[in-house]
């Protein structure tokens, strides 16, 4: 399983800023229909009217049940560090650690016995674990994504 991901928005500011991701997964199939697999995590969030940047390195585990009909769900929990490059005079080159769980939900869309393209629902509820203090929210996104399976 290897999917791209990528989201781009407006945050509540309108202040320009963008979220890029990159996140390969793989993962292997244990039974009929439920998989594990682990995705690398890269990421870049900025705002160019606020003059900040943060860059994220991370890794997800996830666990996915497909059911016949196409539909699947998948959670996953990952962690992730994230430095701020900031160049505003606060700036303190500042690290969060970031713990997060994630359930995700779709639709598998079948071009060929191996390949299938996903369309999924992801980000509808998530709880960061970051430096102590604790954050719950949701930040509606679709993923897209070709599966081959192999």
């Amino acid at each position: 399983m290897l999917f791209f991901k990528h989201r781009k928005y407006i945050d509540e500011t309108a202040s320009g800023a963008f979220n890029l991701g990159l996140s390969p997964s793989i993962g292997w199939f244990l039974s009929d229909g439920f998989a594990l697999g682990i995705a690398p995590t890269f990421s870049v969030n900025s705002s160019l009217s606020d003059n900040w940047t943060y860059l994220g390195v991370g890794t997800d585990l996830f666990v996915a049940k497909y059911f016949a009909s196409g539909l699947f769900i998948k959670g996953s929990t990952g962690y992730s560090l994230m430095h701020l490059f900031d160049s505003s005079e606060n700036d303190n080159g500042q690290s969060t650690h970031i713990i997060r769980i994630t359930p995700e939900f779709g639709y598998a869309f079948f071009l060929g016995p191996n390949v299938a393209l996903e369309l999924y629902l992801t980000n509808v509820f998530n709880i960061w674990l970051s430096d102590g203090s604790r954050r719950y929210y949701n930040n509606l996104g679709i993923k897209a994504g070709f599966q081959i399976f192999l």
